[in-house]
């Protein structure tokens, strides 16, 4: 059963668009490859960065939402850790089952 991912890749925003796209058209390839489909993929721009990565300030923000095995996020970060224009990326499992918080009861008054 293909579990749901986010990815959120920060770009260079020096980098050229050739680049970017290269970037983008390997991960596409490495998700079809792992028998997954990308549901959503859009560019959100060049954004300002919390904090300074490696002295930059701003970067480019591509989102892609893929439907995958738990292999294709581990060969997507393995790609992306070598590329020279991401600056940072993340994988997040979006169906996670989560514990739900329990109630806390009130003392009855003695």
């Amino acid at each position: 059963m293909a579990n749901t991912y986010d990815l959120t890749i920060v770009f260079n925003p020096a980098a050229a668009e050739d680049r970017v796209a290269a970037v983008m058209d390997r991960v596409q390839r490495i998700i079809t490859e792992q028998s997954g489909s990308i549901l959503k993929q859009e560019n959100q721009g060049i954004k300002k960065l919390s904090y300074p990565i490696k002295h930059l300030q701003e970067g480019n923000y591509m989102y892609t939402q893929f439907q995958g095995g738990p292999q294709t996020g581990h060969e997507l970060s393995t790609n992306l850790r070598v590329s020279d224009d991401v600056m940072r990326y993340l994988v997040v499992d979006t169906h996670v089952k989560r514990p739900k918080p329990f109630k806390l009861r009130r003392r009855k008054p003695q």
